[in-house]
């Protein structure tokens, strides 16, 4: 998201950009700028928890030898996982999931 920075930063891969880009045509500009932040301050505290040796937030689960982590973000109807890679400084999101209703 971020790809100057150099610190820990969030990298969404094809299917949750995707997800946020419909978001943003869709009209939810607020929800997509929110999700983003809400990103970019996990991967901060993911980079903290791992400088000290504290498990990062989120549901841990294993598949094919990768732990994923899952989580809500706060407030907002979107739920994601994402996986750790402390060599590169990135988390890295690959399901967003963005949970909408039609009235």
């Amino acid at each position: 998201m971020n790809p100057g920075s150099k610190g820990w930063t969030a990298v969404t891969q094809v299917t949750a950009s995707k997800v946020l880009s419909q978001m943003r045509a869709s009209g939810f500009v607020d929800l997509h700028d929110n999700v983003v932040r809400f990103l970019r301050a996990l991967a901060l505290e993911v980079g903290s928890a791992v400088a000290s040796g504290k498990p990062p937030p989120g549901l841990p689960m294993t598949i094919r030898g990768v732990t994923w982590y899952s989580m809500a973000v706060s407030n907002d109807p979107v739920f994601f996982n994402y996986s750790i890679y402390p060599g590169d400084l990135q988390i890295r999101v690959c399901d967003l999931i963005w949970v909408t209703t039609i009235e």
